[in-house]
């Protein structure tokens, strides 16, 4: 796993969905942060958790946007400890390995 913590790569957008997830996982990893898609008709919001090779794929879904972070030097344990913090509490969380 990849050492260090914060962000990794030069993408700096971050929807206001995102951003409490972004900060959450910068404490404990390094986040890249990814596409942004618009006009998502989701109802509620919503983190899934995928783990791949190497780092985890987390998808920020909220009413009008999605976007995907890579999270590196975080196991899905982990994710599941750090995304239960109350400022995430509105959020629906799937974490794939579970």
């Amino acid at each position: 796993m990849v050492k260090g913590r914060g962000r990794a790569g030069t993408h700096t957008t971050i929807t206001d969905a995102a951003r409490p997830v972004v900060e959450a996982f910068e404490r404990h990893g390094r986040v890249s942060r990814g596409v942004i898609e618009a006009r998502v008709g989701a109802k509620s919001l919503s983190i899934k958790v995928v783990p791949l090779e190497g780092c985890l794929r987390v998808t920020v879904v909220s009413k009008g946007s999605r976007q995907e972070l890579h999270v590196y030097g975080v196991t899905p344990t982990q994710a599941r400890k750090i995304l239960s913090i109350s400022a995430l509490s509105g959020y629906h969380l799937n974490i794939a390995s579970e």
